[in-house]
């Protein structure tokens, strides 16, 4: 391909800001001819996108991640195939990694992008197990953060998550007993009687501080944390001495960041000699190399597998924004363009 047949792009750009909640109305697909690259730049033509919960926080005016503009394209992760390439870095065929956005075409600098070594393998494990947003971030939050050892106790909420899965196997292969949160009897059944968690709490369904209280009062080691709220607090109470808590996310709040809940049960850190710390993978950068080996290998033994949920189409991207927070899927949402 060359600048002088350049495809049509379809963009989902972000029509109007929405409330606490938000629908398609608040989505607008447009088309529009794809830029072409210049010095340094790419053309990528978009294969899959991950759906992730920061993308919500991006929809808030002065989020913590940058905030979506009215008019522009919403913000997303994802995998494709440059078309055209204006750098001495990338060439057309490759596969890369980055920030593409909502689209089916973008055009950005190359230095936002990496490339990938392994496009045979399927976007579940490109994008479910070794990328940033999921088995990068479940790997660096239980290990590095959580620093679990064997026979502890680690408690995961958000646990059919695209993150939350991946922390729970690896979790059990390191030794630990593991209870994960989730909502819903399907996810619940899956933890359960799938991947063999040791128990499994419905937050939908009955009252998480009990069921902890019952099942590990003061014992939990480590808590890696998706979902902040009343869940965090029910954890807290529960807390062992020198345990440690993981602030991946709190998707709980997402959806009114002007009044986001904190909490209450804090003094629990001090009482048990335990400390809450807050992460995101890019922390961990220098140590990418070495924990998607790992992770690749634990997955090509059958240790951990990566169940997945796909979308089909830029126009269904606000859907499956939506299904992240409503439920319905299990494992790593993504968008298959």
């Amino acid at each position: 391909m060359n600048i002088s047949n350049l495809p049509t792009a379809k963009k989902l750009i972000l029509k109007k800001r929405p409330g606490k909640d938000f629908d398609e109305e608040n989505f607008e697909v447009i088309e529009d001819l794809a830029k072409a690259p210049e010095k340094d730049e790419l053309l990528i033509k978009v294969d899959t996108l991950a759906i992730d919960a920061w993308i919500r926080t991006t929809l808030h005016e002065g989020s913590y991640h940058d905030s979506a503009q009215e008019g522009n394209v919403i913000s997303a992760l994802g995998i494709g195939e440059v078309l055209i390439s204006k750098s001495k870095k990338f060439q057309e065929g490759d596969f890369v990694s980055g920030p593409l956005g909502a689209q089916t075409h973008s055009t950005m600098h190359a230095a936002a992008f990496n490339k990938i070594h392994n496009p045979q393998l399927d976007p579940e494990v490109n994008i479910g197990l070794i990328g940033l947003t999921s088995g990068l971030t479940a790997y660096f939050g239980l290990i590095d953060v959580g620093k679990v050892k064997e026979g502890e106790t680690v408690v995961v909420s958000g646990a059919a998550g695209g993150v939350g899965i991946i922390v729970c196997q690896l979790a059990k292969v390191l030794g630990a007993k593991v209870i994960a949160i989730a909502g819903g009897p399907e996810k619940c059944s899956y933890l359960l009687n799938d991947l063999e968690m040791d128990h499994v709490i419905d937050y939908k369904n009955s009252n998480v501080e009990n069921e902890l209280e019952s099942i590990a009062k003061d014992k939990i080691d480590v808590f890696f944390d998706n979902v902040g709220g009343d869940i965090l607090d029910a954890v807290l109470d529960n807390l062992n001495t020198g345990a440690r808590v993981a602030i991946c996310g709190a998707i709980s709040q997402y959806s009114d960041m002007k009044n986001v809940i904190g909490p209450k049960k804090y003094l629990k850190l001090a009482e048990n000699y335990a400390s809450m710390e807050g992460f995101t993978v890019m922390h961990f950068s220098e140590k990418f190399e070495e924990a998607t080996q790992k992770l690749l290998s634990l997955y090509e033994e059958g240790k951990i597998v990566v169940p997945t949920h796909y979308e089909n189409g830029i126009e269904s991207f606000p859907r499956a924004l939506k299904m992240l927070f409503t439920g319905g899927h299990t494992g790593k949402l993504m968008v298959k363009i």
